[in-house]
């Protein structure tokens, strides 16, 4: 017999009264030094790293610093800490990595992160949580044993359970639980003996009722007189929009997870891969072009979203004919997504959140933008194709400042149409094809006078989840590359 899980908002709330100091317990000051004390307390207490790094900091106070040390030095200030040898060639690998790809500063992006030495998907959720205030929840070995005890996930692994914890709670709610959490693994729920009999949670908890054996331990607890607590319905309930919705566009399926729609998820693309958590736990479908109809079906979904560009005709005729209620969105432009926000606020039952988003991009827009350097922006190779002036792509970079050039929608160029555009700036997104260094030089070789650029393509293709942090994030560009 499945066991429930206890009541979402009982248990946030009853957290929030138990734990009201629930913080981040590494000492740090900003990214950098966030990202080392995590680094450091691996295999290690909190608090040793916390005497370790005041002097750490004083002698490497930034990354350039850092990246120039001594691994001798750096070995003996960390000593303390455990396996220093092995850390050591992390931080300096590391710094060495922020200064050579980040101009020396700690990114906001867990792709980047993740790619730095020593720094693993739950070290960059720590960092995206606590230095830049970004909605991640990493599971460490205390969050892992007291969500399988309340019954919150039945993961054998850290991502099953973070996938399951993500879905369950709204991600407004992430870095809070996240420290409320191991408050409590570290106070009361203990690995070897917990405190079932001072436990705040006690009567939420189906391990301590005795209704199932320790997930931890493998043995049963003893049964506890439970409070009177009330039942309140999880995230996507009936009543509240579409319980079971399929999204077939990557980006819209990572808007709605920030939206803390995670749980009403039935279904997604094999490209629907962000955040990571839904990998493990949201069935896949197909890819956008050839979703799978009947296992769409077959999920027995109250909304199905597509994009006209994203996904095939075929499909959405298949799909309405099937019955379905479809949310098909188009967008070309930048104010393409202010309707889109609130077409689909309105349609996932959030139109307040849709209208905000909606708002905020709004106010982000330059009414006439400035005509800056004449822009290509390359999206395959083999033959060469480019994202034309009336695409959602480059109406992006013509609101950084830069001219867009090229026919017109997603054209096939010779290398003769290449030559002609007589491209100032090139920029070259790692998706959908994967544009490397090697290219990169090519094309550099190939335009001696062009700026040729390489970026994350996520930032100029994945509309609405991104498109306000894309936005600045080329006006930044174009102002610091001198577009």
């Amino acid at each position: 017999m499945a066991i429930a899980a206890p009541p979402i908002a009982t248990l946030l709330d009853r957290l929030r009264q138990a734990y009201p100091d629930a913080r981040c317990a590494l000492d740090h000051r900003d990214p950098y030094q966030l990202v080392v004390a995590t680094v450091l307390s691996a295999q290690c207490t909190d608090a040793r790293v916390n005497l370790t790094t005041p002097a750490f900091f004083q002698r490497f106070p930034d990354p350039a610093s850092l990246a120039a040390g001594d691994p001798g030095e750096v070995e003996a200030l960390i000593r303390s800490t455990g396996f220093f040898r092995n850390k050591a060639r992390n931080l300096l690998g590391m710094a060495q990595a922020l200064v050579a790809r980040h101009g020396g500063r700690v990114p906001a992006l867990r792709s980047e992160l993740a790619r730095l030495p020593g720094v693993g998907p739950k070290t960059a959720n720590v960092v995206l949580a606590n230095a830049f205030g970004i909605p991640a929840l990493a599971v460490d070995t205390h969050i892992f044993r007291v969500a399988r005890r309340l019954g919150l996930s039945a993961g054998s692994n850290p991502d099953r359970v973070e996938a399951d914890l993500c879905r369950l709670f709204p991600a407004d709610r992430w870095i809070e639980l996240h420290h409320q959490f191991i408050f409590h693994g570290r106070r009361v729920c203990h690995a070897r003996k917990p405190d079932c009999s001072r436990c705040p949670l006690r009567d939420l908890c189906p391990t301590g009722l005795g209704h199932m054996a320790d997930p931890h331990t493998g043995q049963a607890l003893s049964a506890a007189a439970p409070r009177e607590g009330a039942a309140v319905a999880l995230p996507g309930a009936p009543g509240a929009g579409p319980a079971r919705i399929v999204s077939l566009v990557p980006s819209v399926t990572e808007l709605l997870a920030q939206w803390g729609l995670g749980a009403r998820l039935a279904g997604r693309t094999s490209f629907c891969v962000e955040p990571g958590w839904l990998r493990a736990s949201v069935p896949a479908v197909g890819g956008t072009k050839n979703p799978d109809i009947q296992r769409i079906l077959s999920l027995r979904p109250d909304l199905v979203i597509l994009e006209e560009d994203e996904n095939t005709l075929q499909a959405a005729e298949a799909l309405g004919a099937a019955g379905l209620k479809l949310l098909v969105l188009r967008i070309r432009s930048l104010r393409d997504c202010l309707e889109a926000f609130r077409a689909l606020g309105e349609g996932v039952g959030l139109p307040e959140l849709g209208r905000e988003r909606a708002a905020a991009l709004e106010a982000a827009l330059e009414p006439r933008p400035a005509k800056g350097s004449r822009t290509l922006t390359l999206i395959w190779k083999d033959p060469w194709m480019s994202a034309g002036p009336d695409t959602y792509v480059s109406d992006l970079v013509r609101q950084a400042g830069l001219t867009p050039i090229g026919p017109d929608r997603y054209p096939h160029l010779t290398e003769a149409d290449l030559d002609a555009l007589e491209p100032q700036v090139i920029l070259l997104p790692d998706e959908p094809y994967r544009f490397t260094a090697r290219h990169q030089a090519e094309l550099q070789r190939r335009f001696p006078a062009a700026r040729v650029q390489r970026l994350d393509g996520r930032h100029l293709t994945w509309y609405l989840s991104r498109t306000l942090e894309a936005l600045q994030f080329l006006r930044n560009l174009s102002i610091s590359a001198g577009f």
